[in-house]
């Protein structure tokens, strides 16, 4: 409670301390009637005020659409006060010249304007339009020991749906279903958080996410906002029973789930492993990825297929301890901020995860990370726009 109080009061002095700052340098140059400024002060006022009483409820609320409300109301103060907070940060270095010059430069004034727009465009189009522009991005994978009847087998992964984000509007979510279907894929592989809290997220999708086809199945894993981690439960019956419906729900739905298990999908008389684990979880979360016991021959002649949520796993224990060829990952969104520029490109989330989106190769090993369809937080995706993922295995001698 008291680091509650101490983040309350030190966000409430940095907005006035901007507004103040913007009012200024510019409002009051350019609102010269009192009523204008007074407006000014009192739209301010207002936002933080519903920043805060948004967050207070969004915390304990459970109702997936009245949450998604609240969750709007602390986007629309960001989407004001990133850009402010943007202007400031650019436009001061005009009074940081006053130490070396006597006469003060303009330029980063127009320049932290410039910036401001830019940011405020940026948060804008990420979030109502680029948050549901779907994008299907292609590889191929090459293997000596993949078998050669499934030589050009096409997978499809999808990971991070969180469905919190689209409350029951199950439009977009259907649209991802069609343009899946319509690759005809051989397996379909979700590399976990189909919703960010409760398995409750779920229900108006029931239908929408019976759709999916492919030859061979859908097959899934748990990602860290599967497990109910982030709920404050009343007991802990109730959050594994929570657990347990959503588990029970992605089978109405035809979907494996493999929770530390692996199953053999054939073609002909050729076949590959398929091993799921649970989440690989960062401290203070537990572990509950168990390789060993999903795949007890980690380094037997199969070529194997690995579903692991959080990419980090990779690094730690698969290309240290096993010959698993090809792992499936996603759980960074890219942050949800991607910038790129041909071949450059970069996100925040490079800061944590050296493997953060795309395909990485070590050796005759491949790790695949998807930067997810939803959102988390902010329902928003600058950049990182909502993935499908087409793999094709190639046979080579």
């Amino acid at each position: 409670m008291r680091l509650q109080l101490i983040a309350f009061f030190a966000l409430v002095c940095i907005n006035f301390a901007i507004d103040f700052y913007i009012y200024f340098r510019i409002i009051r140059k350019i609102c010269r009637y009192i009523w204008l400024r007074i407006s000014y002060w009192g739209i301010n006022c207002l936002l933080l005020a519903a920043f805060l009483f948004a967050y207070a409820l969004m915390k304990n609320h459970q109702d997936v659409d009245n949450r998604m409300v609240f969750i709007w109301f602390m986007f629309i103060y960001f989407l004001v006060y990133a850009p402010k907070i943007t202007y400031f940060l650019l436009s001061v270095w005009d009074y940081v010249s006053c130490l070396f010059r006597k006469k003060m430069l303009h330029i980063f004034n127009y320049i932290g304007v410039v910036g401001a727009l830019f940011v405020f465009g940026s948060m804008a189009y990420g979030a109502f339009i680029n948050r549901e522009r779907l994008v299907i991005r292609e590889f191929s994978v090459e293997s000596s020991r993949l078998p050669e009847g499934f030589d050009n087998y096409k997978i499809v992964q999808i990971s991070d749906i969180h469905l919190e984000n689209f409350g029951s509007d199950t439009v977009f979510i259907s649209e991802m279903v069609r343009q899946i279907n319509k690759l005809d894929p051989d397996l379909i592989v979700f590399t976990g958080d189909l919703v960010t809290l409760r398995s409750a997220e779920l229900e108006p999708f029931l239908h929408v996410l019976s759709g999916l086809k492919a030859k061979n199945g859908v097959y899934s894993i748990l990602g860290n906002h599967d497990y109910g981690d982030y709920v404050p439960w009343k007991n802990v019956s109730e959050k594994l029973e929570d657990r347990k419906l959503l588990r029970i729900k992605e089978k109405e739905m035809g979907w494996r789930m493999l929770n530390n298990e692996s199953v053999h999908l054939y073609r002909g008389n050729d076949s590959v492993a398929l091993i799921g684990v649970e989440n690989w979880g960062e401290p203070p979360f537990p572990k509950y990825g168990n390789l060993r016991a999903a795949y007890p021959d980690l380094n037997d002649g199969y070529f194997k297929i690995l579903l692991t949520h959080n990419p980090m796993h990779w690094d730690e224990e698969v290309i240290s301890g096993t010959n698993i060829d090809l792992s499936f990952s996603g759980h960074t969104h890219a942050m949800q901020i991607k910038l790129q520029l041909g071949d450059w490109r970069y996100s925040p989330a490079e800061i944590r995860y050296p493997r953060w989106s795309g395909l990485y190769r070590e050796g005759n090993q491949y790790l695949y990370v998807n930067e997810g369809i939803g959102c988390v937080f902010m329902p928003m995706r600058v950049g990182a726009t909502p993935e499908i993922t087409v793999i094709r295995l190639k046979c080579i001698s």
